[in-house]
Parts: C-alpha cells; structure tokens; sequence
C-alpha cells in the first residue's frame, strides 16, 4: 500500500473514532421536564438540543426537572434567549425558586468541564 493510501486511511479512522466520542457524550446528556411540580404530569425527555418547544407541544409547561445526565441550560425564550440557567444532574421538583415556572422554551446541553455564571442551584 502506498504511503499516502496509509495517511488518508490512518485519518479517516481518526476521524471516525473523534465522531464517535462526540456522538455518545451528546448522547449521554438527558434530560426530562415535568407538567407539574413534583414531577407529576406530562413529561417530555430529551437528549438532545431543543431550540423551541413549541413545536413539541411542550412551550411554557415545564414545572420540574430531573437532569439525569451531563449539565443543561434551560431558557425561557426560544433559541436560547431571555433568563437561562444551568442544571446540573439532579431532581429540581419544581421550578419557581429560579422564577422558570411554565416558563421553558428551549433547552441544550453544555460542557461539564465548563463554569457557568448563571449555573442554578444543585439538584437534590
């Protein structure tokens, strides 16, 4: 085999090994929203990027959170604009204290390495 047919083969299997370590931490992110405080209600899970609940039928109904996995911000404007917090992994039964009751629009996932000036309160 040539040595550029070795080159191009040794970077494609790089490339492919860095797509799958980045699909499967995106895909290790979740996160569901809860109708009600209590996480009683409707629930919508995700594990990805929501940039407008509307669409899901979901816009300003979420009353509590359980972050299973990875840190997410949440905003009250779609596509991630308006008054947006971070949530780490954790059970917030309801949403009042950070003044996002029936107020979620869009969510996201973020780096967990990463600090967060708008980082809410840990989850119980």
């Amino acid at each position: 085999m040539p040595p550029r047919d070795i080159k191009i083969k040794t970077y494609l299997k790089l490339m492919l090994a860095l797509s799958a370590v980045a699909i499967s931490a995106q895909a290790t992110a979740q996160i569901t929203l809860y109708e009600h405080d209590g996480f009683r209600g409707r629930a919508f899970t995700t594990g990805r990027e929501v940039s407008n609940f509307e669409r899901a039928g979901f816009n300003d109904r979420a009353s509590s959170v359980i972050v299973e996995h990875g840190r997410w911000q949440v905003c009250d404007d779609a596509r991630f604009r308006g008054h947006c917090v971070v949530l780490r992994e954790g059970n917030y039964g309801s949403l009042r204290g950070m003044g996002l009751n029936d107020r979620l629009s869009s969510v996201r996932p973020v780096g967990n390495r990463d600090h967060y000036e708008n980082e809410g309160p840990a989850g119980r």
